[in-house]
């Protein structure tokens, strides 16, 4: 999703969720601040940015149900809210203009050369920011054990031993993390060129 989709998408958020919900009369949940409540709802508007108008309808319809609070008058949660929206439309393989970012510059190329790239795009997901060379040292070290049996998995099947299902499901999810960050670069890389040729 490129970042004028992302706007767009955006937008839908707030038109077809936010505002339903508030016009049937759910209101901010009781003991969350305006600014939490402001802050919740962008918050939403920005992950759900990739759902279609009838998935957005089709939360609305169903979160207008699930009110919190004693009167079930509440706007829900966003994690609930986000909960039922991945079983109502699950997010794009797609990544994110930040994710693509980062992974177009030379922090994701290492990450990508390093074998910490699958670590990296989890952190890109859950704190939305660019990270500093101490956060990147931080993922790295910590990735050291998923690199470890990484390797030594991959030696195993190259010795002809067989794994066992639940080995093969861990390092069959890995590759295909890597197989995403790899698309996240593509897409980077194209970005920045077509951001070039139209400057």
């Amino acid at each position: 999703m490129d970042e004028q989709a992302q706007k767009d998408g955006q937008k839908r958020v707030q038109a077809l969720l936010i505002d339903q919900l508030e016009r049937m009369g759910l209101t901010r949940p009781a003991g969350m601040t305006k600014a939490r409540f402001a802050a919740m709802q962008d918050e939403l508007c920005q992950r759900l940015a990739y759902m279609s108008e009838d998935g957005l309808g089709a939360l609305a319809e169903d979160m207008a149900g699930r009110g919190g609070g004693k009167e079930r008058d509440r706007f829900p949660l966003a994690a609930r809210v986000l909960e039922q929206a991945r079983r109502i439309e699950a997010p794009q393989a797609d990544a994110s203009p930040l994710v693509r970012k980062v992974f177009a510059a030379r922090v994701g190329q290492e990450a990508l050369a390093r074998g910490f790239a699958p670590e990296l795009m989890r952190w890109l997901r859950a704190n939305r920011q660019w990270p500093t060379a101490y956060v990147v040292k931080g993922i790295e070290d910590g990735a050291r054990d998923n690199l470890r049996r990484a390797e030594d998995l991959r030696m195993g099947i190259e010795r002809g031993r067989d794994l066992s299902a639940g080995d093969r499901a861990w390092l069959d999810a890995r590759q295909a993390e890597v197989a995403r960050c790899v698309s996240a670069r593509d897409l980077g890389l194209g970005d920045a060129t077509r951001g070039k040729v139209s400057a």
